[in-house]
């Protein structure tokens, strides 16, 4: 097995078998004049296989070991993202063999269970539809089965009964009876996660909250048929939920003493880093400023993170997953990159600039560009404050140009 830290190299005279251009944690690259080609990782971290023996394993970069993923990937799902967004962060290759990695065990359960609580927390109202239902009843209701009443009623003198095949419209449909089940894995899952989690609370509040909703389906699932079990593309959210909610099946092996278990081994996965503090730092705008922020508007010249307007300030925000930004300078193709989008006319237009034009003075709009550092401060440094107010931090020599560290959150 091979393991890494983010961005360090694979060492030694294999390092450029052709076996690593299909990894998706690695890449061949240069990063930084000095430094040798090679396979590097980059800003991803999990576990894939190299080949039918071997396995890749990339943990977080050093000094950042004691993230609490739980805190983050909560806060993702306070914005009003699209469902299909956050499923962009990572992805998961449940159908191969997992890998020893105790490194990333508390990684990868805690994504799977948070995104689907996430997603099931956005259902506004359960489906219905008709399950086929056989009861002995007092009264007939739909149609006699006549063979299994002559056994049961008749043959016994039971003359007061009749056995009834008959159909109702029901939540009790085999969609929420699967994710009822996935619900009740999620629940012993949140249990084992613990109170020294910033979120643990605000998760067992989303979970009792789905759990009500499904207070009257079953959770008797047959595990054959679930494969058979499909969302609709007209119900957004029940696609998802039905996807993740066989992912948490199919990860603890289907058997809710598998949640408790110590398994050093994981299923192989890929963490995008640098997307998943993108979509954090969102959480906390947004929870801070609603709908003064708009991720990712399209400009002319690309995609800002965000866009900040208000009646008094307007601005230019944009995340790197890059921790050296607190002592080191910017790098140039940063600056550059927002100085176009602070020219593109459709960004500005955004922002509240509607009558300018291609040949009027370009407006000087503030650039922010917000880094991670790991701290033990609790909450979000955005809410209660004026964005105007954290730009304090001005980038040397370069005007209108601002730098705000957002701590990424840790276990303590």
């Amino acid at each position: 097995m091979i393991h890494l830290q983010e961005h360090d190299i694979i060492s030694g005279v294999n390092a450029q078998i052709e076996k690593f251009e299909k990894l998706s944690l690695v890449s061949w690259d240069k990063p930084v004049d000095g430094c040798p080609w090679g396979y590097y990782a980059s800003f991803r971290i999990g576990a894939e296989w190299i080949d039918e023996n071997e396995a890749l394993v990339v943990t977080t970069k050093r000094g950042m070991e004691n993230i609490d993923f739980l805190s983050m990937f909560m806060t993702c799902f306070s914005s009003n993202l699209e469902i299909d967004s956050f499923s962009e962060i990572y992805s998961i290759h449940a159908e191969q063999p997992p890998i020893e990695a105790p490194a990333l065990r508390g990684v990868i359960s805690p994504l799977i269970v948070l995104h689907f609580i996430g997603v099931v927390n956005r259902i506004k109202a359960l489906k219905r539809g008709y399950v086929h239902r056989s009861e002995n009843l007092k009264k007939v209701k739909g149609k006699i089965n006549i063979l299994k009443n002559e056994r049961t009623n008749i043959s016994l003198k039971r003359y007061d009964r009749i056995y009834c095949n008959y159909d109702e419209y029901s939540v009790d449909i085999p969609e929420n009876r699967l994710i009822k089940k996935a619900l009740l894995f999620s629940q012993r899952m949140v249990q084992r996660m613990g109170e020294q989690h910033h979120s643990y609370n605000s998760v067992r509040q989303m979970l009792a909250k789905s759990l009500s909703m499904f207070e009257n389906v079953s959770n008797d699932v047959d595990i054959k048929s679930i494969r058979q079990i499909k969302g609709h593309k007209l119900f957004k959210e029940y696609a998802e939920a039905i996807r993740l909610a066989k992912l948490v099946l199919s990860h603890f092996d289907y058997s809710i003493n598998k949640v408790s278990e110590s398994d050093n081994k994981i299923v192989p996965f890929v963490l995008d880093m640098s997307l998943l503090y993108e979509h954090y730092v969102y959480g906390l705008l947004y929870e801070a400023y609603k709908n003064r922020i708009v991720y990712q508007y399209k400009g002319k010249t690309g995609y800002p993170d965000f866009l900040y307007s208000s009646n008094g300030f307007k601005a230019i925000l944009d995340t790197k997953y890059i921790p050296k930004y607190e002592m080191g300078n910017i790098d140039t193709y940063v600056i550059r990159q927002l100085s176009g989008y602070g020219r593109d006319l459709l960004i500005l237009k955004r922002l509240g600039f509607v009558d300018i034009a291609e040949d009027s003075p370009s407006p000087s709009v503030p650039c922010v560009i917000i880094y991670p550092e790991e701290s033990t401060d609790e909450g979000n440094p955005f809410k209660g404050k004026r964005l105007s107010e954290l730009c304090t931090h001005h980038i040397r020599r370069i005007s209108q140009f601002y730098k705000i560290s957002i701590p990424i959150p840790i276990i303590q």
